[in-house]
């Protein structure tokens, strides 16, 4: 259920972190131990004054006059749906500390978390608390080296199980029965975020990490230092229970967001299977079939839409027609001519600005390192919603009739304390896909936000939401068939959608984004620095998926780029005018 700014008793967000917290906290957390309970009980309460403080300046008080919805269907509040999926981040990571302790929302600050360190690391530690990111330049990179991913390292950050023992250190797609799984009906216990990253970190660098290199998986950013993501949620509607479909990394969790299904994948590679079995409707085809309007905006600097190759089967006969530039986007903003249907990708290829953690690489003995950096992502979103916002056609899309969703396709092994529930399986007789998986139950949470003129200030909806709630919405609004179970029995949207009249767009907070890195405008891949950026795991994916799709032959990891500059120069003349919509 939705809930609004103060809680039960009226009190301010502030009086209720000051209460959630009672007891003096230590006036220096920086000189104890970092398990020391004063030493959290500082930084909550530090947190929780910092978050009240920005949301009593980015909410003003004259929305809370508008009446409430009554009577009036949501859906039809809006008439274009624009959706910016990022990457890679749990709710905890990026929004734990989004409200104080006491205002309803499930985060970090209302009480402490922890995770127990694997009996292999011999530091002297035990346990590592959920704690708010130092915020220097370097954590706005974390977690660095990028956690596990796939369906086996999750399990293990749920329910803290590596099965077999010599799981530990193979590649997931070498790991056997049961991948980490534990019994049927076990309920995820969130206690093993830790011993997967110190495993994972084990693997890649072939030593043991040290606490400050492994603690940074349970780091969470404050509002202070991501502004734009905690503005919006503060000053819109904020879901403290959306999960990604599937316990697993990005092909299958995109997959599951258009197509309420994943084909049976839980792994991203090998790649040719995506082109050749993953051939299930999406959103897009029943969007197309009503005959209602849809794109997809990449940024055309990344050479390839990453959704287009996932759901190249049924997608294909719409590169040219259907998948527009960044530039398309702003300009489709600025005349009031989105689509019913507008889904953003970020950039995710070169230079990235999706959250994804970063991609080390040592070339010759020298480390170059990745320069990723969360505040990237906090930008792109400053940039959307204030082209949103400044949207005011007369007779087509504007601020009033277009909701905006911010969502992340999965939590890419950042912490987050709330345990994934079942989930419907995409068939009523669901056969088990790789690594044994029925898709019986859901991935972690991840930050979702929705942006509306009909949205109340200050709105937490607390109902669970998933990756299915999008195409359950545009179904249920355009009246289409439903793809598959999963879709069929989820929410939609209508609990972010509470006010009976518009809040003018002059009313909306004025965001301001963080400074951004050095090199975070540097675009061109064939040139250095960028070209020598090492790619992430992702950044590999997608590269090895699209050469799978123009060259027909599935890669190796050895013939797959290393570097920017070498994916750029190999998918440069692949890919030629493959996409881009008729201008």
């Amino acid at each position: 259920m939705p809930r609004d700014k103060d809680d039960a008793h009226g009190r301010s967000l502030v009086d209720a972190a000051v209460d959630a917290l009672a007891g003096p906290p230590p006036t220096d957390a920086a000189s104890l131990p970092p398990d020391d309970p004063a030493r959290r009980k500082f930084i909550q309460v530090s947190a929780a004054v910092a978050g009240s403080s920005l949301l009593t300046a980015c909410i003003g008080q004259d929305t809370y006059d508008v009446p409430a919805l009554a009577g009036e269907d949501p859906l039809s509040t809006f008439d274009h749906l624009v959706c910016v999926m990022f990457e890679n981040r749990s709710l905890d990571n990026l929004l734990g500390y989004c409200y104080p302790a006491g205002a309803g929302f499930n985060g970090l600050a209302d009480q402490t978390y922890t995770n127990p360190v694997p009996s292999f690391i011999t530091d002297g530690h035990t346990t590592v608390a959920a704690a708010p990111s130092p915020g220097t330049d370097a954590d706005m990179q974390n977690p660095n080296p990028d956690p596990g991913e796939p369906y086996p390292h999750v399990n293990t950050q749920l329910f803290g199980s590596v099965n077999p023992p010599g799981n530990a250190y193979v590649d997931a797609a070498q790991m056997l029965p049961p991948y980490n799984a534990p019994a049927a009906g076990t309920t995820p216990t969130m206690q093993g975020f830790v011993e997967d990253y110190c495993i994972a970190f084990r693997y890649k660098n072939g030593r043991d990490p040290t606490y400050a290199e492994y603690r940074v998986i349970m780091d969470a950013f404050t509002p202070s230092q991501l502004p734009v993501l905690n503005t919006l949620a503060q000053s819109f509607a904020v879901y403290d229970a959306w999960y990604c479909g599937a316990p697993t990394q990005t092909y299958p969790n995109r997959s599951f967001f258009h197509a309420s299904t994943s084909s049976g994948f839980v792994l991203n590679a090998p790649y040719s299977k995506w082109l050749e079995s993953n051939g299930a409707p999406t959103l897009f085809n029943r969007l197309e079939d009503a005959g209602r309007t849809w794109c997809i905006y990449y940024d055309t600097t990344q050479l390839v839409p990453l959704t287009g190759l996932i759901h190249a089967i049924p997608l294909a006969p719409y590169f040219k027609t259907h998948f527009g530039s960044m530039q398309d986007f702003y300009a489709d903003v600025a005349a009031g001519t989105l689509p019913d249907y507008a889904f953003i990708e970020p950039r995710m290829l070169f230079n990235h600005n999706d959250f994804h953690p970063p991609g080390p690489l040592v070339v010759d003995h020298v480390s170059i390192p990745d320069p990723s950096d969360v505040r990237c992502g906090d930008l792109l979103i400053h940039q959307i919603y204030s082209a949103v916002k400044a949207s005011a056609s007369t007779t087509g899309s504007n601020a009033d009739n277009t909701l905006l969703l911010i969502t992340f396709d999965e939590h890419g092994g950042t912490f987050d304390h709330v345990p994934p529930p079942s989930g419907v399986t995409p068939d009523i007789l669901q056969p088990a896909g790789e690594m044994d998986f029925t898709f019986d139950r859901l991935g972690c949470r991840v930050p979702s936000i929705v942006i509306s003129a009909r949205t109340r200030a200050g709105t937490i909806v607390t109902n669970p939401a998933h990756h299915g709630t999008v195409i359950k919405t545009l179904c249920e609004k355009y009246t289409l068939q439903h793809l598959t179970e999963r879709d069929r029995n989820a929410p939609t949207l209508a609990d972010a959608i509470n006010l009976a009249t518009p809040r003018p767009a002059s009313t909306w907070p004025v965001t301001v984004p963080p400074p951004q890195p050095p090199g975070s405008d540097n675009l061109d891949a064939s040139m250095p620095p960028l070209s020598l950026v090492p790619l992430n795991e992702l950044e590999r994916h997608i590269v090895g998926i699209a050469m799978a799709y123009f060259t027909g032959v599935e890669p190796t990891d050895a013939t797959i780029p290393r570097t920017a500059g070498e994916a750029y120069a190999l998918l440069k003349p692949l890919v030629g005018d493959t996409f881009g919509r008729a201008r």
